[in-house]
């Protein structure tokens, strides 16, 4: 049987590559003539991610649109390069379907696939669309979005290819066992265990508040541990080593389905990935928006979760002291209340699952929704 190409398109933030990693086991798990390449952005992060998978994958050279005027050379010059290669890539592999996950490195390939007569296809994980994403749904075949809400944000034409099926998850996320995770990070299992993460890049502020809560986290010790994960490049909390030995310090976590399965509690952005992977897990969580955002699309993702009962939104303050502060009072009150935290479990392990990244898979092999 001669091997079928998909073209996965995107990336720049582990948000984006995520769901169409999901998407991509989904795809090969279906129908072993799939091989999926992606077409990623030239960001080392993305790299990192799709190194250690088992999927060809194309650094694009298409950069962000830039805020200032200075900048529209050197980005109309990459884009241009980064069309020509699309055309390549597109012309190359015949793809079977093209799936963009969304940011400024899903543009060249989703244009020139659909242009091609490709079937084409958009993931639309978070509440509020980007600008990449609201162009080049006028010109794919479905979009695929977890919010029903997001329908609002599209023009009439695309709310018509517009399916809401939830954020691909990887399989993994809902198999994976509290005792391996326990091992794998060297927790300890007679403890509750308060996950820290900002997403695949880190989140600093976040960093820069648990430093100033260490004197608190560590009178919880009897009952309470840490596991970290700092981000590459990003302040971890400045601590001599074995000082604070209830927390965990990781840079940089390749299982976060083990992450959250060893997770009682977890502190986190709201990005569209991660809150999925919340729901999937059932893990309940307190969550600080990225406040830099123009559309406080985070705000919106993290709504959902708290509207449920399974989540309490903290915002960010932009400042170490203040966020310190301020988690003061949202998340050391979870921490010392065993009812309260039960609770939240139960609203979070009550949420519905759904198989979005089945029904992204089935519809990019020629099915329907």
């Amino acid at each position: 049987m001669p091997d079928r190409f998909y073209i996965f398109a995107g990336g720049g933030t582990g948000g984006h590559l995520y769901p169409g990693l999901a998407v991509a086991d989904e795809l090969v798990r279906l129908d072993a003539a799939a091989k999926v390449v992606f077409a990623c952005s030239g960001r080392p992060i993305d790299r990192h991610i799709l190194s250690p998978r088992p999927y060809a994958f194309v650094p694009q050279p298409v950069r962000p649109m830039p805020r200032r005027i200075r900048g529209w050379g050197s980005f109309l010059r990459a884009y241009l390069s980064s069309a020509l290669l699309a055309r390549q890539v597109v012309a190359d592999l015949r793809p079977a379907a093209v799936l963009g996950l969304g940011g400024f490195a899903a543009g060249p390939v989703v244009c020139r696939a659909a242009k091609a007569g490709v079937r084409t296809g958009l993931l639309n994980p978070d509440a509020v669309p980007g600008w990449a994403n609201r162009l080049l749904a006028r010109r794919v075949d479905a979009i695929f979005a977890q919010f029903g809400a997001t329908a609002e944000r599209f023009g009439a034409g695309a709310r018509k290819r517009l399916h809401v099926v939830g954020c691909p998850v990887r399989r993994a996320f809902a198999e994976a066992r509290r005792d391996e995770a326990i091992g794998h990070f060297g927790l300890r299992a007679d403890r509750k265990t308060l996950l820290v993460n900002g997403g695949s890049l880190g989140a600093a502020s976040i960093n820069e508040a648990i430093t100033g809560l260490l004197p608190e986290l560590s009178e919880l010790a009897d009952t309470w541990q840490v596991l970290h994960v700092t981000g590459r490049s990003k302040s971890a909390p400045a601590e001599p080593a074995g000082t604070m030995p209830n927390v965990h310090l990781v840079e940089y976590c390749e299982r976060m389905e083990l992450a959250y399965a060893a997770a009682d509690l977890a502190l986190s952005r709201a990005g569209a990935a991660t809150t999925a992977e919340l729901a999937a897990t059932g893990t309940p969580a307190v969550l600080m928006p990225y406040p830099y955002h123009a559309d406080q699309h985070q705000r919106l993702n993290a709504a959902v979760l708290a509207e449920a009962g399974a989540a309490v939104v903290c915002d960010d303050a932009k400042a170490a002291d203040r966020n310190a502060e301020r988690l003061r009072g949202v998340l050391l009150p979870i921490l010392r209340d065993a009812d309260r935290l039960a609770g939240m479990e139960r609203a979070a392990g009550g949420r519905e699952r759904q198989d979005a990244a089945g029904c992204v898979a089935r519809w990019l092999l020629g099915g329907t929704v």
